[in-house]
């Protein structure tokens, strides 16, 4: 198989997409050549030598467009790469779908996001599967639907034997925006102060789409009338190759994520073995194999009160306690969500007879 992997960013360092390297690493190992068509690229140190990349830049729409539709002809008709892979944007699998067809070439699309627009429904016509973290993580209702889990890098993320120190600490990780409701979890840690709690917060993450800057102006202004600057601490985008030392020193990790889909640093939070609140609808099914003790980590979404609730529980464990739950976490994400397991679905599905 040769492999036309379509994406946005190849970059190590990258605080959103610094997993898609390892991915490409991965999908390296499986299969004969990978070729990487990227907007930008930054930090690709020690890709496998069966992997090239051709960059099409950000600047200038036409050109940029041009530049992508030779990448696609160049690899696809002269050097006879028989599979796509449109990572998360469905309008590369549009832009790629003639060439393809054209080529003979079979197209799949990995797409994990609460959006459903006309052109992820233009792509599903175009394509052969739409790969999916979850059934929760895409909400277009299709037969093309290939459920696989999310892909944990289980040696990047590792708790590396220790426990939190010090006073407890609360992480929040994800983009500066509405859909991840940070004012929630800011009214949560403002009623465990209010109690006499000693326990601060770490946000890691920062904007990305216009109104994210004046969304984050709003998230600190409600901090400071909480009366919480001393205890929250914005750090803005984290590079990739860090976020697992946020994980680390957390006491507990808080997704009150609106989406509805598995959160991936949801997964990468139980690999570092840290307990993890969340109100995701697919939240649940992802931790059932805990039993009773499933519903301690489980919130309903916008209910700071019951957020509390469930933290107070969370942070007033035993250390041997939670340790042992973080350790059940991270078997779960080990079963379900590593990336090699991840990826070796991937491709044994893309190799299939049609």
């Amino acid at each position: 198989m040769r492999l036309l992997f379509l994406t946005q960013v190849l970059d190590r360092q990258d605080a959103v997409l610094g997993f898609v390297p390892r991915w490409v690493d991965a999908l390296a190992a499986r299969v004969e050549q990978v070729r990487v068509i990227a907007l930008s690229i930054g930090d690709c140190s020690g890709l496998a030598a069966n992997v090239d990349v051709r960059v099409v830049g950000r600047s200038g729409r036409f050109l940029r467009y041009l530049r992508y539709r030779r990448y696609l002809r160049e690899a696809l008709r002269r050097d006879g790469f028989d599979r796509v892979l449109a990572h998360m944007i469905p309008r590369y699998a549009l832009l790629a779908a003639g060439p393809a067809r054209r080529a003979g070439a079979r197209q799949f699309l990995w797409y994990t996001h609460g959006t459903v627009d006309d052109r992820l429904r233009k792509a599903e016509r175009v394509v052969e599967g739409i790969f999916t973290a979850s059934e929760e993580s895409l909400r277009l209702q299709t037969p093309k639907k290939i459920v696989t889990g999310h892909g944990i890098d289980l040696a990047h993320f590792d708790a590396q034997g220790t426990q939190p120190l010090g006073a407890p600490r609360l992480l929040s990780v994800g983009r500066m925006t509405p859909s991840k409701d940070p004012l929630c979890l800011i009214e949560a840690l403002r009623l465990l102060v209010a109690e006499g709690r000693d326990v601060a917060l770490d946000i890691a993450g920062g904007g990305l789409a216009a109104g994210d800057e004046s969304y984050a102006a709003r998230v600190r202004e409600s901090i400071q009338a909480a009366g919480l600057a001393s205890r929250v601490v914005l750090h803005g985008a984290v590079p990739y190759l860090r976020i697992p030392d946020f994980y680390r020193r957390a006491s507990v990790c808080v997704n009150a994520s609106l989406t509805g889909s598995v959160d991936k640093v949801v997964l990468e939070a139980m690999a570092c073995e840290r307990a993890v609140v969340s109100c995701n609808d697919s939240f649940p099914r992802v931790v059932a194999a805990l039993g009773p003790q499933a519903e301690a980590l489980q919130f309903p979404p916008r209910d700071a009160p019951a957020l509390a609730a469930r933290l107070r529980v969370l942070l007033d464990m035993p250390a041997e306690q939670r340790a042992q739950l973080g350790s059940r976490l991270r078997a779960i994400v080990a079963r379900d969500h590593e990336v090699d397991g991840l990826i070796a679905r991937l491709v044994a599905r893309m190799a299939a007879q049609p």
